[in-house]
């Protein structure tokens, strides 16, 4: 079997305790059937016109949910965001195939962090049939040193910048909290990225999902608020991808990118948006009424909190229970812990075993990795589970570690 099937399997099965799963679980999806009770009442009760929201709307989406969400992610970010400068998507995932395919075409470099979140990876390359190329990473996010090196190696040398065409290549990134590491990337390695983004005629995308489930006093600044208007070399090269499918409920399929408008000006006219109109219109309406009502505010802050407690948890049960040689670092937001094994342990192998034995499931590393490196790296995720549950998926993992490791290092 393919090594990535067999550990969607894993995931996908309903009898291991899942420290795999990276959406919200059934405690903290409890509050969304009062907030989308309340809001469906909004629309269709409250509304001057109710059949709106059963109609085709505009390509940029629903004007009032881009200034409510605006005015939500100004509050959060601390940082301007503007309606002019959203767009409706079906989440990020979707979010991330609508640029790839609309941007470029098959065959087209993706320049990629090592690790990344494996969906996104694997899409870009067997899915669109891009060309990916793994970058390393480190403490302060994507080498941008070496990534100098392969934009150099791999630009087109016929390539000009058209408004149809005004990137020859994209770089996909996680800066904040990052999945799988838990990591954001420092002020200086933005600014690098930006910078070469610019001279290299770049597109980056960077997947902001976790950005609002951070941990300390202050919200990490997101890569887009790094590409500033007022710089003399500003063109517009940075999108900001997001969804609703970790702040409220994954169900939804709503999420939005924030885009400069020459990228913007490409998707509205693409005949997927000439055809459609808005995506998950009626989900933006929602959306919008629960912004409006105060009601997905009042969410994000419980269940930033629920994480929180659960991450806390996760680090101090890890910290006692890892066997020596089994290092992490506590990430300060978002969903993940991102654990390195001794180097003779192949994760894929203590999965099986794990699964088998302690009936438990989690992500290995090499999942994670373009370059198929990682391989004695395991992803463990606070998200699905109540704290009761990941309570015994933490003991069950660290037994299993301890159990496989001498065997598998003699």
């Amino acid at each position: 079997m393919d090594p990535i099937a067999e550990v969607k399997m894993y995931e996908d099965s309903g009898d291991l305790l899942p420290l795999m799963v990276g959406g919200p679980g059934p405690d903290t999806l409890q509050n969304c059937k009062e907030i989308f009770t309340k809001a469906t009442a909004s629309v269709l009760e409250t509304e001057t016109d109710p059949t709106q929201a059963f109609r085709y709307a505009d390509e940029q989406g629903d004007q009032e949910y881009r200034d409510q969400l605006a005015k939500f992610l100004s509050n959060e970010y601390k940082d301007i965001v503007t309606s002019s400068e959203l767009m409706v998507t079906a989440g990020a995932t979707q979010g991330l195939h609508f640029l790839a395919s609309l941007l470029f075409h098959k065959h087209k470099v993706a320049f990629v962090e090592d690790p990344t979140y494996y969906a996104a990876h694997t899409m870009l390359r067997y899915d669109l049939e891009m060309k990916v190329v793994p970058v390393p990473t480190d403490a302060d996010g994507i080498d941008t040193n070496v990534l100098d090196k392969l934009l150099s190696e791999h630009r087109p040398k016929s390539f000009t910048v058209t408004p149809e065409q005004p990137f020859w290549a994209m770089i996909y990134v996680i800066p904040v909290f990052n999945n799988p590491a838990g990591q954001c990337y420092s002020k200086e390695r933005c600014c690098d990225l930006v910078r070469h983004a610019r001279q290299h005629d770049i597109l980056v995308v960077a997947e902001d999902i976790y950005n609002l489930v951070y941990y300390g006093e202050n919200i990490p600044k997101r890569l887009l608020a790094y590409d500033n208007k007022s710089h003399p070399d500003y063109m517009g090269n940075v999108v900001s991808n997001c969804t609703f499918s970790k702040i409220l409920a994954p169900g939804l399929r709503l999420g939005w990118l924030e885009a400069p408008e020459r990228v913007l000006c490409v998707l509205k006219k693409s005949n997927v948006s000439w055809s459609a109109g808005s995506l998950n219109h009626y989900a933006s309406k929602l959306a919008a009424a629960a912004l409006k009502l105060g009601l997905q505010q009042k969410h994000v802050q419980t269940v930033r909190q629920i994480y929180k407690n659960r991450m806390t948890f996760m680090c101090e049960t890890l910290r006692k229970g890892l066997p020596p040689g089994a290092t992490f670092t506590q990430p300060q937001g978002g969903f993940f812990v991102w654990v390195k094994l001794p180097e003779a342990v192949d994760a894929l192998h203590l999965l099986r075993m794990a699964a088998k034995k302690y009936k438990i499931s989690f992500l290995p590393g090499f999942c994670t990795s373009p370059s198929g490196g990682y391989k004695n790296y395991v992803r463990l995720s606070i998200s699905f589970c109540n704290q009761a549950t990941l309570s015994k998926g933490l003991d069950a993992f660290c037994s299993a570690l301890r159990d496989f490791i001498p065997g598998d290092t003699e």
